[in-house]
């Protein structure tokens, strides 16, 4: 199963690939990837990088993306259908925002681990776990804007 990691840009995640090189380092996932950012902390046990423009062919590769809780990451996840892990960044400001990621989780697109010592779980039920695909909601703020500027006082 290749796993692919990834922390996003706003802030270091070190916690989250600390953890994911300690199971490496035990054997107990392979074939990972991890893109940690700004995070002072190189994986032994695991390929990595910082930076690359574009994550979608990484992506598209992994069988299964452990990701931070932004919603642009997890959103783009959902389009392709993948397999993945949210892990909330406790040094980001998206943790104060969570209530995307819980609506998510709950409806089983994604899984949700709120605590990095129980990440090791939530791997091994990935391998297994199929999600929910998702459907985005239709947008309906063109048919807000026209009822409001139809129903306008007109001026003389």
């Amino acid at each position: 199963m290749m796993i692919f990691v990834t922390v996003g840009s706003v802030a270091p995640f070190d916690a989250l690939i600390e953890k994911v090189d300690e199971l490496a380092g035990r054997g107990v996932i392979a074939d990972v990837v991890c893109q940690i950012g700004n995070g002072s902390y190189a994986p032994r046990n695991a390929e990595w990088f910082r930076f690359e423009r574009g994550l979608g062919d990484r992506y598209r590769k992994a069988d299964l993306v452990i990701a931070h809780n932004g919603a642009g990451t997890l959103f783009e996840l959902l389009a392709l259908g993948k397999k993945a892990i949210a892990v909330p960044n406790p040094r980001t400001v998206q943790v104060d925002n969570i209530d995307i990621v819980l609506k998510l989780s709950r409806d089983g697109h994604i899984l949700l681990c709120m605590d990095i010592a129980r990440l090791e779980g939530f791997i091994r039920k990935a391998r297994a776990w199929e999600p929910v695909p998702y459907s985005p909601p239709k947008c309906k703020i063109p048919e807000l804007v026209a009822r409001y500027l139809l129903s306008a006082p007109k001026k003389e």
